[in-house]
């Protein structure tokens, strides 16, 4: 369901790391940074070359600026240019998306992205992605998904930040790891991938093979297995409930 990456001024993603997150989602690529109070994005690139062509140019004639990276696969609407992200919200403010928002309606042509970009994200005021108690809202209505925002001036902010994860130098986020090598295991559908090959690319690991049942997300508190209604009990695992009554910890963000 699509790669975001967010790479900070100066900062260096490698071509393999380019060239694989295409491979893996290849439906559409492009690109969007800051420069001198001004936003440029470039997108509905179908191929590799003409993807890294256009942003390699670009890195190098602007001094390497800061910038959101995004590589598609299609989930809703058509596999198109307009569908491509990065999408502008107003003049000052663009942005990403890597998940899917399942609570806007369904379009036949626009993507869920699109959607929540104009049902929801052009009617908030402006600096919204300052204010905490409004990105709050936003994770909390998005679920699983990542939202990576950025200004004309090259400020950013993350929705849902720590369910992906930064590069050992903090340079580089991305919002999963499907810019690593890859094997399909096909599952029911769509496919579970199984990434490989972590430790060439520098990713540092907060998680521990022993914890990784106790990191996944679930809907069911696992004391009560009442339903889990709020961002911070599905992070828990348990209901408010059964938190007053001291059966698990806070959720860790990693």
């Amino acid at each position: 369901m699509c790669i975001v990456m967010l790479k900070k001024e100066k900062a260096e993603v490698s071509k393999k790391q380019l060239e694989k997150s295409f491979s893996n989602n290849p439906d559409g690529s492009g690109y969007l940074f800051a420069r001198n109070g001004n936003l440029t994005i470039k997108k509905g690139f179908f191929t590799f070359n003409e993807f890294y062509n256009s942003y390699s140019r670009d890195m190098a004639q602007f001094n390497n600026p800061i910038a959101i990276i995004h590589f598609r696969i299609t989930t809703h609407g058509l596999t198109n240019k307009t569908n491509c992200h990065p999408h502008m919200i107003n003049d000052g403010i663009g942005f990403a998306h890597n998940g899917i928002i399942d609570f806007v309606n369904d379009h036949k042509k626009k993507s869920d992205t699109l959607v929540f970009r104009n049902d929801v994200l052009r009617g908030m005021p402006d600096g919204f992605m300052f204010n905490d108690s409004i990105m709050a809202l936003i994770e909390e209505s998005i679920g699983n998904s990542k939202l990576v925002f950025l200004d004309r001036n090259g400020n950013w902010t993350i929705a849902n930040e720590y369910k992906g994860h930064w590069n050992k130098k903090s340079t580089i986020w991305y919002s999963n790891k499907s810019y690593c090598e890859i094997k399909k295991v096909k599952y029911y559908n769509p496919y579970v991938y199984s990434y490989q090959d972590y430790d060439d690319l520098n990713i540092t690991h907060k998680r521990k093979e022993t914890k990784k049942a106790n990191n996944i997300e679930r809907t069911q508190c696992r004391t009560c297995y009442s339903g889990l209604m709020t961002l911070r009990e599905r992070n828990v695992g348990h209901c408010q409930a059964c938190q007053m009554d001291g059966v698990s910890g806070s959720p860790k963000r990693i």
